[in-house]
């Protein structure tokens, strides 16, 4: 369970203390944490005091390794101009409110791409973009892990034309070379594009440094057992392929939103029975 970490990301609905005690009681002490109001505050222009969140955490006995900032209307393959702007200042904030946290890993992806922008215009905005931002990151001792979207494939749910497959980002880090940057796999996303924790594991050996362990479906994200994912099974070929790294109950979108904890308290029950 130590390599489980919780997230707030469903909890938009109820205040920072319900979803900490939320995680208490099912028994998780890390977290893949959403600086999303009304828990937190991060902006273009800096983010909230971190002092009021930090006692929270400690008083929980909660800690935070991984913040997943939500994109809002910032894109990595925003071009020059305002939007790009407001990105780079967007996301500089948010690294350095993982450094405060003492929290040394931050997941991104191209979610909010314009579609009318060609693919390869788009991939060079990111690739630029995320430069910079590898820069920032490894000042402060932070990790980037970039995250796929859903593509056409998923028109309900499309995210971005771009950065969808495992061979993407895997061009992608090639092309910015940096220590600094990771990937994040996330499982439904993984499916919907055709890939698989095989693919995964082969072209990303020692770079994935989270997974979103989910269920889903073509419409989007769902709990354990809700969708049509063989969940477990990707388990136990993570487990079987060499991966030691942690598991985020981060679900996207806000279908459990009134109620958060259910999706929670599936996977954990899943997880455990699955490991036993």
């Amino acid at each position: 369970m130590d390599r489980l970490l919780g997230s707030n990301g469903q909890y938009i609905r109820f205040p920072l203390p319900v979803f900490l005690k939320s995680m208490q009681r099912l028994g998780l002490r890390r977290l893949d944490f959403v600086p999303q109001v009304p828990h937190f505050f991060c902006g273009y222009r800096g983010h909230a005091d971190v002092a009021p969140l930090r006692a929270a955490l400690q008083g929980a006995d909660l800690q935070v390794s991984v913040l997943t900032p939500p994109p809002y209307r910032c894109s990595l393959t925003a071009p020059a101009g305002e939007q790009r702007d407001a990105t780079i200042g967007y996301y500089d904030s948010c690294i350095r409110l993982a450094a405060e946290l003492n929290c040394h890993r931050l997941v991104l992806s191209a979610a909010g791409a314009c579609w009318d922008i060609p693919p390869q215009e788009l991939t060079e905005h990111a690739a630029a973009m995320l430069t910079h931002l590898c820069h920032t990151a490894q000042v402060e001792g932070v990790t980037l892990l970039l995250a796929p979207v859903m593509g056409a494939e998923t028109p309900l749910i499309a995210e971005a034309p771009v950065l969808n497959t495992a061979r993407q980002l895997s061009r992608m880090l090639a092309q910015v070379n940096s220590s600094a940057l990771g990937v994040c796999l996330d499982t439904n996303i993984m499916s919907a594009n055709g890939d698989t924790v095989t693919d995964w594991l082969s072209l990303f050996p020692g770079r994935i440094g989270l997974v979103r362990l989910c269920d889903g479906n073509w419409h989007g994200w769902r709990a354990w057992g809700d969708g049509v994912l063989p969940v477990d099974r990707y388990l136990c070929q993570l487990t079987e392929g060499g991966y030691q790294g942690d598991f985020s109950l981060y679900l996207p979108g806000e279908r459990y939103i009134d109620s958060p904890t259910y999706p929670d308290e599936k996977a954990v029950a899943a997880v455990k029975e699955v490991l036993a």
